[in-house]
């Protein structure tokens, strides 16, 4: 009897913590019951955040009914990067920052980042035409992506770790992101990124950037489109 209980509240604890923290943590931590802690490692990944354009406006003028927006808005987009391989990292507001080989090994990491960007910005002309509907005002996604080495593990005490992915090139994505704003762009993506793509995607150089934070300027890309749905 004991069994079965303790079972049964395994499973409900399990179903909860999974609202939580992305469903690939909590199995790679089920399926490796010995690892306390998922210590640093330096991997080469991609990391993505995205941000929404428009947003600050649009809160403003639905003050309370923002969260149940919000809400709609991240239930089209978390699907996405999930049904791609990605960990979804943090909310951040209105953006989301994830992550493409770990905790799972991705050798395709970069082409996965990159397919979830555009498949995000295919269903935002959805999600604005649903805005437009209710006589709302449309909102614009910015993506940033980098591509290279990172510390990815628990960060943070040990009664409030976090599974992130930390360094320069985490920095850069976050400052590609912002400089979109800039360039007049929707997915900003570093060198690297563009060099691990294999053709899958149509793409275009934008310019040497010299972002916040770096002393030496980095060469970025637009991703355009699929290659083979490319005009």
């Amino acid at each position: 009897a004991r069994f079965v209980v303790e079972r049964a509240e395994r499973a409900r604890i399990t179903k909860r913590f999974r609202s939580y923290v992305d469903p690939v943590l909590v199995n790679y931590v089920i399926e490796h019951p010995g690892q306390d802690t998922l210590a640093g490692q330096v991997r080469e990944l991609s990391v993505v955040f995205t941000d929404l354009q428009g947003f600050t406006t649009l809160s403003e003028r639905l003050q309370e009914q923002t969260v149940p927006l919000l809400q709609e808005y991240m239930g089209l987009m978390v699907p996405i990067i999930r049904q791609n391989d990605g960990y979804v990292n943090k909310f951040l507001g209105d953006g989301i920052m994830f992550f493409y080989g770990a905790p799972l090994g991705d050798e395709h990491h970069s082409v996965h980042a990159v397919r979830t960007a555009l498949e995000m910005q295919e269903a935002m002309v959805d999600f604005n035409r649903s805005l437009t509907e209710r006589d709302l005002p449309n909102v614009l996604m910015r993506v940033g992506i980098s591509t290279g080495p990172m510390v990815v593990g628990d960060a943070g005490p040990a009664d409030a770790s976090d599974y992130t992915v930390l360094g320069d090139a985490v920095n850069l994505g976050a400052r590609l992101e912002s400089a979109n704003k800039t360039t007049g762009t929707r997915i900003l993506m570093t060198k690297r990124t563009t060099e691990l793509l294999d053709g899958h995607f149509l793409i275009r150089p934008i310019a040497k950037l010299q972002v916040v934070g770096k002393q030496e300027s980095e060469m970025t890309y637009e991703a355009m489109a699929f290659t083979d749905a490319a005009t």
